[in-house]
């Protein structure tokens, strides 16, 4: 079945669109081993997508760059597919137990996917599922790969099948979080919330920093000092000597930038209460 997905799916992007609303739901299952993709309402071209007007979709299925306001792109659509996979492994639908809100998005954004089931799930499987989903769109496999990919597996369960064990983290949810919606709708509003609070976040973050950014970041870097087995026989620095060179330079340079924006900060305040 999930080639038969695939399949469509490479259709689409061989014709240069983007689906941007690919999920379980949109699609259309003839009999048990053929599949048509449906609902290209908001399908756009490949080569002129934007994310310019209204975000639809469902939240677990969209890919974490979209939350972050880059544009669709066909890996968009890949990374849909690969929660698509968890739902074939598992028999349930991705995130059914949380809330579908604000703080999902931030988590998604962070790295949070399905977990992975333990029920001897063919590792191909798996981390073809794992790259589906990569953070890095730029990473994640093309339709023509991932189908490749799936032959490859499917060929290896014939010769050799794997047995599934029974576990409670597999098959179908009679109750969802009611919170966990499963229709499309609007979602720009909600990314933009949820952009706001993670900018919120990592300020307030900063704002808790110790005044002292040195020491910080001495203490919370593995920063080690070098004895004379990490130098060669020239007496040169080692390149793991280097990079901590270069890495505290770049360090260094954004600090002391932050560090004139505040004294101008300061000197802007002093001044205007002088003047009051």
């Amino acid at each position: 079945m999930l080639i038969s997905i695939l399949n469509g799916l490479k259709y689409i992007h061989d014709a240069n669109i983007i689906h941007r609303d690919f999920h379980s739901g949109n699609i259309l299952y003839n009999n048990a081993t053929s599949a048509i993709i449906c609902d290209l309402g908001i399908s756009k071209s490949s080569i002129a997508a934007d994310n310019s007007g209204e975000i639809y979709g469902i939240i677990p299925y969209i890919a974490p760059e979209i939350f972050q306001g880059h544009k669709y792109t066909t890996a968009s659509d890949i990374y849909s597919f690969g929660m698509i996979m968890w739902e074939f492994m598992t028999g349930r639908r991705p995130f059914w137990d949380q809330i579908h809100d604000i703080d999902l998005i931030i988590s998604i954004c962070n790295g949070l996917r399905p977990p992975i089931s333990t029920t001897n799930i063919p590792k191909d499987y798996i981390n073809l599922m794992k790259k589906c989903w990569h953070s890095d769109p730029n990473k994640r496999p093309t339709a023509s790969s991932i189908l490749k990919e799936l032959d490859y597996i499917k060929l290896s369960e014939l010769e050799k099948p794997t047995k599934i064990k029974l576990s409670p983290e597999i098959g179908p949810i009679t109750t969802n979080n009611p919170g966990a919606i499963y229709t499309s709708r609007p979602l720009s509003k909600m990314i933009k919330s949820a952009i706001y609070t993670s900018m919120s976040q990592e300020a307030l973050t900063l704002e808790s920093l110790e005044l002292d950014p040195f020491n910080y970041y001495y203490q919370n870097n593995d920063y080690t000092s070098f004895n004379e087995s990490e130098l060669d026989i020239n007496n040169k620095r080692s390149d793991k000597y280097d990079n901590y060179i270069i890495y505290d330079k770049y360090l260094m340079n954004n600090l002391t930038k932050e560090w004139e924006l505040d004294i101008n900060n300061i000197k802007s305040a002093e001044y205007n209460n002088y003047s009051e």
